[in-house]
């Protein structure tokens, strides 16, 4: 057999393999003239080889995409992020999850199935769709209806084309938790300012939201494996957004996440030690980490406020306008982004501050009814998972369950239907640690014990 006939057999065999080395033999072989070719500083060529390593890792690794895609609003608006490239960094980053999810359909992994639930969301995109016909601006609500069906529904379908497995899980919640703490630890050199702390682009609730998810994250899944010995390292670390989480002034992440530790109790007894702890050392360091007097007095309100409209101060005024645009079109709406046009607050706010409102003054009570039994469905399974305490996926229920429980807190009180993204990945999450239970287990090695932690 002559080496024509072997290479021939062996191109039959490896077929997609070698056509894939090809390519990326033939593409960095054009690339490689190319910038050779060009009178680069040597800078440029080891920022856009960065750069492109980077990518390569994204595209095989999408979960790690999914966990930037999560936090890029918080950073894009950097004046110094944003002079790096001339593309929007959602949509580099949207274009980049699809793409390294082309490649997962390409290698035949799993695809999670979607809760029958979901089929709702269908159901709300013709809603919005058939809004747009009386729609007060037909552009501005185009606008919005268009950014909840592609930058906002990836991360409601991505989790279930890129969580193939219960690791790839485990690596976005630990892409996702250093993405948190990287905000939380730059928005401490704003200690001592005189304003509450921020997120690269100037967020203060948004920051509150990422300190929240970050104290989450490594309370539920990381220290439930270590003892006692290992925690006390862990404080140190743990400091960094709680304080982000404080010098926020956020009221609304502030109580989810003390909610949310107070739960937890319950599920790890031993936590008990750790919150006493933590609780004594915060005392004793507070008057020592020079946090903003802005987010101190802010978060004084929950005490100081005498009822429940101060203590809502501008989101009430924000709510009734909501409240009076349903009265009068209950069933239909006022049209996607109707809210904004008629509110007399238009020029200093676009929404209501609280997504089930907003989606029932601009769409009507059935379509804040189908998102109430989307969230109720996520909340029900998230409770069926807790009560199973001998599955070998506790750590990702408990983590998913306090994430969404944070994400139904900051539903009410903040933000738009597209602004936090975050609080519709999380109830894909529970969905997504439901398929891993209802699926073969394909690792004997993952979640040996219910308290596994989830560092990789």
């Amino acid at each position: 057999m002559d080496s024509v006939e072997k290479f021939a057999l062996n191109s039959g065999a490896h077929g997609p393999s070698l056509l894939w080395g090809l390519a990326i033999f033939g593409f960095a072989l054009i690339a490689s003239f190319y910038f050779f070719s060009l009178d680069l500083a040597p800078t440029l060529f080891f920022e856009l080889s960065l750069c492109a390593v980077a990518t390569v890792i994204l595209l095989l690794y999408p979960e790690f995409a999914l966990a930037l895609y999560v936090v890029v609003g918080d950073v894009k608006g950097d004046e110094r992020i944003a002079s790096l490239g001339f593309l929007d960094l959602t949509l580099l980053l949207g274009a980049i999850l699809l793409a390294g999810i082309a490649l997962n359909l390409l290698h035949r992994k799993r695809v999670l199935p979607m809760p029958p639930v979901f089929f709702l969301y269908i159901v709300l995109a013709a809603l919005m769709t058939a809004s747009l016909s009386y729609t007060p601006v037909f552009d501005a609500g185009l606008e919005k209806a268009g950014r909840f069906l592609t930058v906002t529904g990836i991360v409601i379908v991505a989790p279930f084309f890129v969580f193939d497995t219960p690791g790839a899980m485990k690596r976005f919640l630990t892409g996702y938790a250093a993405a948190t703490f990287a905000i939380c630890a730059y928005s401490l050199t704003r200690l001592g300012s005189s304003g509450r702390l921020v997120t690269p682009s100037n967020f203060t609730i948004g920051l509150g939201h990422i300190a929240c998810a970050s104290i989450l994250l490594m309370w539920l899944g990381l220290m439930p494996g270590l003892p006692f010995a290992k925690r006390l390292l862990v404080y140190p670390i743990l400091a960094v957004p709680v304080v982000a989480l404080i010098g926020s002034g956020s009221r609304g992440p502030l109580i989810a996440t003390a909610l949310a530790l107070l739960v937890s109790l319950f599920f790890y007894c031993r936590f008990l030690i750790d919150a006493v702890c933590l609780g004594v050392l915060g005392f004793l360091a507070l008057p020592f980490m020079r946090i903003p007097e802005a987010s101190l007095s802010y978060l004084g309100s929950l005490i100081h406020s005498s009822n429940a409209g101060t203590l809502l101060s501008f989101r009430g005024e924000l709510m009734d306008s909501a409240w009076k645009l349903l009265e009068q079109h209950p069933l239909i709406g006022a049209g996607i982004q109707g809210y904004r046009y008629y509110s007399p607050n238009a020029g200093l706010y676009n929404w209501p501050h609280n997504i089930f409102i907003e989606i029932a003054c601009e769409l009507g009570i059935p379509a804040a009814l189908i998102v109430c039994a989307i969230f109720g469905s996520a909340l029900r399974e998230a409770l069926r998972q807790l009560k199973d305490k001998l599955s070998p996926y506790a750590t990702l229920s408990r983590v998913a369950a306090a994430l969404l429980f944070v994400g139904i807190v900051n539903a009410t009180n903040t933000g738009d239907i597209n602004s936090d993204r975050s609080t519709w990945l999380f109830v894909s999450l529970v969905f997504v640690v439901r398929g891993f239970r209802i699926q073969p287990r394909e690792s004997a090695n993952f979640a040996a014990v219910p308290a596994r932690p989830l560092a990789v």
